[in-house]
């Protein structure tokens, strides 16, 4: 990462330099988005596609997933039910 770029080591552009919470923070504040409609754009919607085991939260179920705060900024990540970070 270098200047808003990501690149591979010969300089090719490797993709989009987007974090999921700023990714989330543009569908919901500039694209008009519900926040749910974002929320699974960048989560379930993705998981089902690639056919990932994980997905929605419910019992029985991994329980890995990322706590938001208001202003979009990683507020907690859990794994198996644990959180993990603050």
């Amino acid at each position: 990462r270098a200047g808003g770029r990501l690149t591979l080591d010969d300089g090719t552009l490797a993709g989009a330099d987007l974090e999921l919470a700023r990714a989330v923070q543009i569908l919901t504040t500039r694209v008009g988005l519900s926040l749910e409609q974002s929320l699974a754009m960048a989560t379930a919607i993705p998981a089902d596609l690639m056919q990932l085991p994980h997905g929605p939260l419910r019992k029985g179920g991994a329980a890995d997933f990322v706590h938001l705060g208001a202003d979009f900024r990683l507020a907690g990540v859990w794994q198996n039910g644990v959180r993990v970070k603050s």
